[in-house]
């Protein structure tokens, strides 16, 4: 390659750093075969950018002569290798020009003129690795000045360049922001003297995904791109002994993989010639072997298909399930898989972590014989109770189950049916409610020939509403939004020279930004937006009789994994170039609008009672296309929605604004119980815009689940008074005298205190009255003050303290309900389960009957009211209470925390007990003598009367 020729058309860039840059842009190179395709230094779309090269690659030479571009500078037109630079922003076209009776299809590159060409680089290094805790250590690169390690990502620490452009960004103000994509926390990473950031989180699992994003600042008027880093530190077992027998899918079965939904990284690519095991997103590989006692007379086993779950491998083995544990390798008949008359095996396409409800299993995997379903769970060793794996679901004779999949619902499972005169069904069966109902999808063909057949496969999409495909080798069946939208997705130019050379389809991949592509088994692709009934040929971008498949790893990046000799190959696919390149110059895919955008951006929210979230929806389009916002709700009336909407008009542009709240606004007061039971649920919602084309951008986060019930972690605090110290371990244990027990007993009560339990106590005077501040917290981030009623009881029993408003002063109209009330009620019950939520009766309503003692103390307290708690005059004490939250309409959680008080003031002397005592003898002796003097007056009495008697 001659480097003077590359340095005359790089502008604005040293001599050397393009001498490294075009010599990093060879090493980049892959060895591969195919038609013709591009990449730039790191293979990321978002770097084909004004004046920065790219390379050209045609594999097949012998055929080569040139290539053509009337608007780009190419280094070398005769090279099969070559770069490419273009110094306007737009489509590019590119044509190689091949010796041939075909012409090869030319591509539209478009370049932008994107400021954003400096990019994160991102690094855990083993010494800063830590089983609790891990370092990022971060940095800037420039993609086309970088050092090789970066390029390449080994790299440790910064090379001088890289050093040199950090520290200048970090004088600017830059700084990175790492984020969990679970979370929305953001961590800033803190600069070091060595040129990089770090970045230190808490995490113990075996991988981690972080976005990572910067400040709006530029040096020498370019930015930094955000990127997404994976990091892996799983097990890589590839040691096995020579009796280790290999496994491969069953001959003229098309590649297929099989992804853990919830660990994209952790996937098997199963082939004719192997099993590849990856648990890295295929940066490394292993195959696949088990151990087992019979006699294998071929060297290999052959298998239809097989789930990856956590603890092992379901393998479909003519028409059994056989177990492969992670651990042992071994080959096993388990006793809840079934060896027989198994006709398929499914699994969930998408993660239900964030989605799960208590006391439902809604499994992993599904298994069917001819005319019975079964569910299964993620791991072998379920948690299901009575501990077994496999649960049959329903059986419906004379039928046979054609294929199933898990529905739209995260609680449906779909199953398609033919009965004894060939007509198909489509079935929807809730594990939930355990109804089934039939779907009106397969009964809306008008004609015969346009009715599925074939060997049928099936996958259903996230989605508000129920939304599938369906396909067997040469078509595509689509049911949109509980069947409103369906047809067939056309194959463009089928049955052409490349088609009929041997295609069927091979899979339907689905990304994070709901782009859904075809691939056919000769390795032609087609396109759609999801919702969209048009579909797209794009160009080849491997040759036909490559094997292999189409992987979306953890980035949203679209990877062919391709079968070689020595393993697998990856090859990075810009899908969103040649899709853009395939739809140049067509207006039928144009989007009808300009942006769409909205604020649902989380996977998941949980909504308690009275909680009230608010989102906006905007979408701006040219006057005459119609386009407005559609909110699509499942399970309708488990929440309350209220819409607003806006429209604006500007110079022929329309804008559409629409706002709604969400809120769970049910009132819990009476039927309590039942309420509780009908109200809680999941809803999935669902914006879009009504008109969608293959050009629209839309949100990744296009379907929301909204969980109703108690959000995790979800608990109440006591805040500590302000000023007041927290001191721990003061003392041991305290006494409780027996005569100041609720229920009295022969001797005081010792009790030892659970410092780690109650925490530090609260020191108050004795004369002092005291009200809880409560808090209300999910983990460990604060949400609100707590402003609902609450009561407090002290939880070893004693009973003197009280309040300091009665019944009467509190406004009562009757008499509330009090301890002594319950506790005639239920005498047998802790007296913790007596006043919940649903035992609570507001007195200021009246009803009928007597109004009752409003001289009581009123025991319920809120941050509103006068109602504080007094202590005992009498005594210094040790009180731990435990509050609970009584309001039925505050929360789906029982909030309850338990907090200590310790009374001081009362001064007692040292003879304390003397002066009860001296006063007692004292007046035992006053009373003997008073005794004594009556006996002495009486006996005066009687000698005086006898004496007057004898005279």
């Amino acid at each position: 390659m001659s480097f003077v020729a590359a340095v005359k058309m790089y502008r604005n860039v040293t001599s050397l750093a393009l001498t490294v840059t075009l010599f990093l842009i060879l090493l980049n190179v892959k060895t591969i075969s195919g038609l013709w395709r591009y990449s730039n230094i790191l293979d990321h779309e978002k770097l084909f950018t004004v004046g920065k090269p790219f390379e050209l690659i045609y594999v097949d030479g012998a055929q080569f002569l040139e290539w053509r571009s009337p608007s780009c500078y190419i280094q070398d037109k005769r090279a099969p290798k070559t770069l490419m630079i273009c110094y306007a922003e737009g489509y590019h076209s590119v044509l190689p020009v091949i010796n041939a009776s075909w012409s090869e299809e030319a591509r539209y590159i478009y370049i932008s003129k994107s400021p954003m060409t400096f990019v994160w680089y991102a690094v855990i290094p083993d010494e800063r690795n830590s089983e609790k805790t891990k370092t990022i250590r971060i940095w800037i690169i420039d993609p086309f000045a970088a050092d090789y390690l970066e390029i390449y990502k080994m790299a440790a620490i910064p090379s001088p360049q890289s050093y040199y452009l950090s520290r200048n960004f970090y004088n600017l103000g830059q700084f990175p922001r790492v984020t969990l994509p679970s979370s929305t926390k953001k961590i800033d990473g803190q600069f070091t003297e060595n040129g990089y950031w770090e970045v230190v989180m808490e995490w113990n699992q075996t991988y981690l995904t972080v976005e990572i994003d910067g400040q709006s600042i530029g040096f020498q008027h370019r930015f930094v791109l955000d990127g997404f880093f994976n990091f892996y530190w799983e097990p890589f077992h590839n040691l096995y002994y020579d009796t280790a027998i290999r496994i491969k899918l069953e001959n003229n079965m098309l590649p297929m993989l099989s992804i853990n939904p919830c660990a994209t990284h952790r996937s098997i690519l199963m082939t004719q010639w192997a099993i590849l095991q990856t648990s890295d997103g295929f940066r490394h590989h292993s195959p696949l072997f088990v151990y087992t006692s019979d006699l294998i007379p071929w060297g290999f086993i052959s298998i239809r298909n097989a789930i990856l779950l956590e603890d092992g491998i379901i393998l479909h083995i003519s028409d059994g399930l056989y177990w492969r544990s992670h651990e042992t390798k071994e080959l096993e008949r388990h006793s809840e898989l079934f060896l027989q008359d198994v006709q398929g095996i499914a699994q969930r396409t998408t993660c239900l972590d964030n989605n799960l409800q208590e006391g439902v299993d809604f499994g992993h995997v599904l298994f069917w014989k001819l005319d019975t379903l079964y569910l299964g769970g993620s791991r072998i060793t379920s948690h299901r109770a009575g501990g077994t794996y496999s649960k049959k679901l329903f059986t419906i004779p004379a039928v046979n189950f054609m294929t199933v999949a898990f529905g739209s619902d995260p609680a449906v499972v779909a199953v398609v049916t033919m009965d004894i005169y060939g007509d198909l069904q489509l079935l929807m069966y809730n594990l939930m409610t355990k109804r089934g109902t039939i779907s009106t999808f397969l009964t809306k063909f008008p004609y015969p020939q346009d009715i599925p057949s074939g060997v049928l496969h099936m996958r259903f999409f996230q989605s508000a509403k129920e939304s599938l495909l369906l396909w067997n080798g040469t078509a595509l069946w689509y049911s949109f939004y509980d069947d409103n939208r369906w047809g067939t997705l056309k194959l463009p130019n089928f049955g052409d020279r490349t088609a009929a050379s041997g295609s069927w389809i091979q899979e339907i991949v689905l990304d994070q930004k709901w782009n859904l592509v075809v691939k056919m088994a000769n390795n032609q692709m087609f396109f759609c937006k999801f919702g969209v009934s048009k579909l797209i040929s794009l160009p080849h971008w491997v040759p036909y009789y490559q094997e292999g498949a189409l992987y979306v790893n953890q980035n949203n990046e679209h990877i062919y994994v391709n079968l070689v000799s020595n393993g697998i190959e990856l090859l990075r696919y810009p899908l969103q170039m040649e899709v853009l390149s395939a739809m140049k110059g067509v207006t039928l895919h144009d989007c009808p609008y300009v942006t769409f955008e909205h604020s649902m951006n989380k996977q998941s929210y949980y909504m308690d009672k009275g909680q009230e979230e608010v989102f906006w929806a905007q979408v701006v389009y040219p006057e005459g296309k119609g386009v407005n916002v559609k909110v699509l709700r499942s399970n309708v009336g488990l929440l309350d929605f209220h819409f607003s909407n806006d429209f604006d008009f500007v110079h022929t542009i329309f804008t559409v604004n629409v706002t709604f709240k969400v809120k769970q606004a049910k009132d819990y007061t009476y039927n309590y119980l039942k309420q509780m039971i009908n109200s809680v649920g999941m809803m999935r919602v669902e914006i879009v815009p009504n008109l969608i084309e293959n050009r629209c951008n839309l949100p990744k986060e296009r379907v929301s689940y909204f969980r109703v019930g108690c959000p995790p972690n979800r608990h109440i605090r006591v805040a500590r008074p302000w000023g007041m110290e927290c001191e721990m371990n003061t003392f041991h244990n305290y006494t409780i005298p027996w005569s100041v027990l609720r229920t009295p007993q022969a001797d005081d009560v010792v009790v030892e205190y659970d410092w780690n339990n109650y925490g530090c106590v609260f020191k108050m005077h004795y004369q002092s009255v005291f009200k809880p501040v409560l808090e209300l917290y999910d983990g460990d981030t604060f949400v609100k003050t707590v402003d609902a009623n609450f009561i407090v009881w002290e939880t070893f029993g004693r009973n003197d303290y009280s309040y300091n408003t009665t019944m009467r002063q509190a406004g009562c109209l009757r008499e509330a309900l009090t301890w002594d009330a319950v506790m005639q009620l239920y005498p047998n019950e802790p007296i913790g389960d007596l006043r919940g939520p649903e035992f609570y009766q507001s007195c200021f309503i009246l009803e009928e009957g007597r109004i009752g003692k409003l001289t009581q103390p009123y025991d319920i307290l809120n941050q509103s009211s006068s109602n504080h708690i007094t202590f005992s005059q009498d005594d210094s004490a040790v009180y731990v209470f435990k509050a609970r939250i009584v309001d039925p309409n505050y929360s789906f959680c029982d909030l309850t925390t338990t907090f200590a008080v310790q009374t001081y003031g009362i001064t007692k002397t040292k003879y304390e007990y003397l002066i009860p005592y001296v006063t007692l003898i004292f007046t035992f002796i006053t009373l003997c003598i008073l005794a004594y003097s009556y006996y002495r007056y009486v006996y005066i009495f009687r000698e005086l009367q006898m004496r007057k008697k004898c005279n």
